[in-house]
């Protein structure tokens, strides 16, 4: 099974920055990417159009007590299977620490190849955050 990770520090409190990372829509809007959301809670899902490719990701877990938020990619061109993403917040001090994992299954390419494509996504997500906190 493969694995990527990625980590990074947004310049708002935990709340804050929760309000984003915790919507399971506005995360993907803020990101500057179409998304649609349906349903509410826990199975909703949310269809990403990025140019000509549609990908849909369902959320498997919401827990605001823990800053914690997971989801599964239910269909798109990306080249892996078994997709879960978590996303994790945690205080440090004035800041919040982002931590973006997935574990994964590759299809079609290598577990690197996988690891690195998926890095990048993390990378633009915690870019974005970074950015519409002002950092």
């Amino acid at each position: 099974m493969g694995q990527a990770k990625v980590e990074g520090e947004i310049a708002a409190g935990i709340d804050d920055v929760w309000k984003v990372v915790g919507d399971f829509v506005a995360f993907i809007s803020i990101q500057g990417l179409q998304v649609e959301g349906e349903g509410e809670g826990i199975g909703m899902l949310r269809t990403l159009t990025i140019g000509t490719m549609t990908i849909v990701e369902r959320l498997e877990e919401l827990d605001d007590a823990q800053y914690k938020t997971s989801y599964s990619i239910v269909s798109g061109p990306i080249p892996v299977t078994d997709y879960l993403g978590t996303i994790q917040l945690t205080a440090a001090g004035e800041a919040t620490k982002v931590t973006w994992s997935g574990t994964f299954e590759p299809d079609g390419v290598t577990e690197e190849q996988a690891a690195q494509m998926t890095e990048r996504t993390y990378r633009g997500g915690i870019k974005a955050l970074k950015k519409h906190f002002g950092g």
